[in-house]
């Protein structure tokens, strides 16, 4: 019976007895965060500090212990990531490795990557090693894509803490689905939104077949809606990306090309879709695969890094042509940013005016 192959005590390549592993995969039987208080009372009130990396897209929170949330804590928090894509977390010291799935079970079950290497005592926890020979994330580094999008079931969160960190360079950069979902001309959602794609686990048949290395299970393709509803906010999001979509179904192979390398296109220059998080010891990001992208930046080495991962699988994929876009919800919000700016510029006029008035 073939064994384990490990490397810096890392399963790499699968036994026959674990090369099942990944097909316990399972669908979500709930969809987390959906319901949660809208105003997050319960999760704000342990925040000390708010950051949104932009006004729609990207927040840091300080303050919060990812292992001492409440039930309503974790369940406000994954509806907050449900909206803003994804959340970023320092100094979380005590999310080892036990408390690591215990966070990602909180909101479904947990994924077992059929390819990328695992811890040895959680099969769940995927480690992202740059010493692992051959590297595991050479395949996605500097290339945008939302995780196991190939599975029937694809990720819903992905938790990802770096133990390790280079001195300069790895940083991660995530865009918003919704936004380039937003951001098309009426006439193309409609489009793409009676349309569906293959995602294809090719990169990793690819990768077996160079390395000869064991799989921990089946290597999947999936169906899946190129328009996707979020279950939790209700919006429109764009689902396709360039590592694991491999064709739209229902038109020919040049336009099936020509639309995909356009959403990827955006994707990867839109900046104002993006934002990049610089890795400090023990950081922590959550993110929305449902609605976001991402992807590693490949200028660290020679310095390297490690990180754990757990990646939540959701339900399937699904567009519901009655869904909502995360531009009409922010409409509110935006009007009463501007409604306070223009208060506080009346505000400052006045007293500007009333000092005139008081030296003239």
């Amino acid at each position: 019976m073939a064994s384990n192959v490990v490397e810096n005590g890392i399963i790499v390549s699968a036994s026959e007895q674990d090369a099942t592993l990944a097909d316990r995969n399972t669908f979500a039987t709930r969809v987390a965060g959906k319901g949660a208080d809208p105003e997050k009372k319960a999760l704000f009130a342990s925040v000390t500090k708010r950051i949104d990396y932009t006004p729609k897209f990207g927040t840091e929170l300080h303050g919060i212990n990812l292992t001492k949330l409440t039930e309503q804590q974790s369940e406000e928090l994954a509806a907050l990531i449900a909206e803003r894509g994804v959340v970023f977390f320092r100094d979380q010291d005590d999310l080892n490795n036990d408390e690591h799935v215990k966070l990602g079970r909180r909101w479904g079950p947990l994924h077992i990557h059929p390819l990328v290497p695992h811890n040895q005592n959680n099969p769940e926890i995927i480690v992202l090693d740059s010493r692992v020979s051959p590297p595991t994330r050479f395949n996605t580094n500097d290339s945008w894509h939302s995780d196991v999008s190939f599975e029937p079931a694809p990720a819903s969160f992905s938790i990802l803490k770096f133990e390790d960190i280079p001195e300069s360079g790895g940083d991660t950069i995530w865009s918003n689905g919704y936004e380039l979902y937003d951001d098309l001309s009426p006439a193309f959602k409609t489009f793409l939104e009676g349309l569906t794609a293959i995602h294809s686990s090719d990169i990793f048949k690819t990768l077996t077949a160079f390395t000869g290395r064991k799989t921990f299970g089946k290597l999947n393709d999936s169906e899946h809606p190129v328009v996707r509803t979020n279950p939790v906010t209700g919006w429109k999001s764009i689902y396709s990306n360039p590592v694991f979509t491999r064709e739209i179904v229902g038109v020919t192979p040049s336009e099936s090309k020509a639309i995909l390398d356009y959403l990827a296109d955006i994707v990867a220059k839109k900046l104002q879709y993006q934002v990049r998080f610089s890795w400090q010891k023990n950081s922590v990001a959550i993110w929305d695969n449902r609605s976001t992208f991402h992807t590693g930046v490949p200028d660290f080495r020679p310095y390297h890094r490690r990180g754990i991962r757990v990646t939540v699988s959701g339900e399937k994929p699904y567009f519901d042509a009655n869904s909502g876009s995360q531009a009409k919800a922010w409409e509110a919000t935006s009007n009463a940013i501007i409604a306070k700016q223009e208060a506080a510029e009346r505000l400052k006029a006045e007293a500007q005016a009333n000092t005139s008035a008081k030296t003239a």
